[in-house]
């Protein structure tokens, strides 16, 4: 837990459309019948009945959970301390309910048995085996697919796996294919941001240097899927994470880049970063080439969901292709 904290403040205190390999739904979920049998990281879980009471484990599972027709009996907090842990997008599909709120750090077995779920939804909160196996005792739980980095799982992927587990396959697909769609007519209408590179950063919280994202990472993928390009020592650098964390002496890393964006929880990381010796001379910041995002653009980021997404197409794109002419 103490490393999964540390990876939280990489989060959004983890795009976009990069496509991924989710098993295929079993027949029975597919035609949104049970038992529904989900594919995973750890291995298979099997839904026996259409569930009831759900916990979202994973810090941004809500979303999908929420966009499929079903409330959560509780929700894991990630950023922003919102009512519900859940964020203006996602809001009106409370219907009224008020989910019980799980904390970031450690939470104990009994607190989610004393919950009574019968499916724990855990994609997005970076289960070890050891975990998986403790709260798969309690009730069927559903962890990442293979293929990917801790809390690098793309939308598309957590979408699906989640309408298997609650038997809403054909659900889950068509707000997919429609969130795909939208995404690649804003590709269409930014020819300015083909091939560009970028580097998504904010203030470490664990030393005084600072986070770079990934292009497995949610932020990264979303760049990526409007056309734009995470240069490769970035990716190098993060290694098996979705971020990499450079020292404050080494800022001129960000100097060959065409175009910055900065993702923070508040304004006062955005001041930190900004402060960073050499931060105003690099080439990208004297440019104008800088987008700095206010803090519920930088959350839908850190979400990358199938709800938080659509909130952002209208403006990041387009901020991105005016600096860059």
């Amino acid at each position: 837990m103490a490393a999964g904290a540390l990876v939280l403040a990489a989060c959004g205190s983890g795009s976009g459309s990069g496509s991924g390999s989710t098993a295929p739904a079993s027949a029975a979920a597919a035609s949104g019948a049970f038992p529904a049998t989900v594919t995973h990281k750890f291995g298979t879980t099997t839904v026996p009945a259409a569930p009831q009471r759900v916990v979202s484990l994973g810090y941004t599972d809500q979303d999908a959970i929420l966009a499929l027709g079903v409330v959560p009996v509780a929700i894991r907090e990630f950023t922003g301390s919102k009512p519900s842990a859940t964020w203006e997008w996602a809001q009106s599909k409370l219907n009224g309910q008020k989910p019980q709120v799980l904390p970031i750090g450690e939470i104990g077995t009994e607190t989610i048995a004393a919950l009574r779920p019968d499916l724990i939804i855990g994609i997005s909160a970076g289960l070890t085996q050891d975990q998986y196996a403790t709260y798969s005792k309690i009730a069927p739980t559903i962890a990442a697919p293979a293929g990917f980095v801790d809390y690098g799982t793309p939308w598309q992927d957590a979408t699906r796996i989640t309408g298997q587990a609650l038997g809403r396959t054909a659900e889950a697909a068509k707000l997919v294919s429609d969130l795909e769609a939208k995404i690649a007519a804003v590709k269409q209408q930014y020819p300015a941001l083909q091939g560009r590179t970028v580097a998504a950063v904010r203030p470490s919280t664990t030393n005084d240097g600072y986070f770079v994202w990934s292009s497995q990472d949610l932020r990264g993928r979303f760049l990526t899927s409007i056309g734009m390009t995470v240069p490769q020592e970035f990716d190098q650098l993060a290694g098996q994470n979705f971020y990499a964390t450079i020292s404050k002496e080494e800022i001129g890393k960000l100097n060959p880049v065409d175009s910055l964006v900065l993702i923070t929880a508040s304004a006062a990381e955005r001041q930190a970063m900004e402060a960073f010796p050499g931060w105003s001379q690099l080439q990208p910041v004297t440019a104008g080439h800088l987008l700095s995002l206010d803090d519920t653009q930088s959350a839908a980021l850190s979400f990358s969901s199938v709800l938080s997404l659509p909130t952002v197409l209208d403006t990041i794109p387009k901020d991105l292709a005016a600096r860059l002419g």
